[in-house]
């Protein structure tokens, strides 16, 4: 019985921390949403169809794929669940570094 109270409170400790880096992936979502926000106020655009729905991919895929991964690794062992979180976190990051890097400014503002 002890083993077993000490296998769920390790679990949600480590669900815990994978719940703070899903949190610091939010912010920067939420960081990169004000940034292009401004820069676009700056310059005088507007923004595309594809630029809000980029900025807001970016805000909600960390929440998605956290909830995601939260639900399916609920009935599973520890390493397993491990695993699985460290699986949708990697592709938040894959989400969020290719929305920053690889989209072209052309694609995200509109000039009217």
């Amino acid at each position: 019985m002890e083993q077993k109270i000490r296998r769920g409170i390790t679990g949600w400790v480590m669900v815990a921390i994978f719940a703070l880096f899903f949190a610091y992936d939010v912010w920067e979502g939420i960081g990169n949403f004000f940034g292009v926000l401004s820069q676009s106020f700056s310059l005088g655009i507007g923004l595309s169809v594809f630029g809000w729905c980029a900025i807001i991919l970016g805000i909600l895929a960390p929440l998605v794929l956290f909830f995601l991964a939260l639900w399916v690794s609920r009935k599973q062992k520890l390493l397993p669940s491990f695993v699985i979180f460290i699986v949708a976190l990697s592709v938040s990051a894959v989400i969020g570094v290719d929305l920053v890097l690889g989209t072209n400014a052309f694609l995200i503002f509109s000039v009217s």
